[in-house]
């Protein structure tokens, strides 16, 4: 994974924060469905009896080996909806401005809870070339003006 970097353009005023704390994302409102959550555990979709999300986990029924109904928490972080949806609140930056805020957020996040390997990546690395994105179309409009 490439190395974590902030903005030289920013100093943050708030306290660093979670994306679910901070409200960027909020999958207690998302429908988790079963395909989803027998992909994000890695078992067969007939063994996952219900999905009921919760603010900061979801709550997932499913039946053990031996077919009786066992239920655990798991992290969002864990959902392929997860990476999609940060990565979708990156995309809905404009400029640094509203970016800034959300590398730090981001961070945070990565740094302070387990995520698959190629989750984080993902999302890191989105990050970036949005930065990139970003600082080139600053850089550009500036020349322009």
């Amino acid at each position: 994974m490439t190395k974590r970097r902030n903005l030289k353009t920013h100093k943050p005023t708030h306290t660093r924060q979670s994306l679910t704390a901070s409200g960027w994302l909020k999958p207690q409102c998302w429908q988790i469905s079963k395909k989803e959550a027998a992909e994000a555990l890695r078992m067969p979709i007939n063994r996952i009896v219900k999905v009921y999300p919760k603010q900061h986990q979801v709550i997932v029924v499913y039946l053990n080996k031996k077919g009786q109904k066992c239920s655990s928490f798991f992290s969002y972080r864990l959902f392929a909806r997860w990476e999609q949806e940060a990565i979708a609140a990156i995309a809905s930056c404009r400029n640094q401005q509203m970016l800034a805020p959300l590398e730090v957020i981001v961070q945070y996040d990565l740094e302070h809870f387990k995520y698959p390997v190629a989750i984080a990546d993902a999302i890191w690395e989105a990050l970036l070339k949005h930065i990139s994105r970003v600082t080139r179309e600053l850089r550009l409009s500036k020349q322009c003006a």
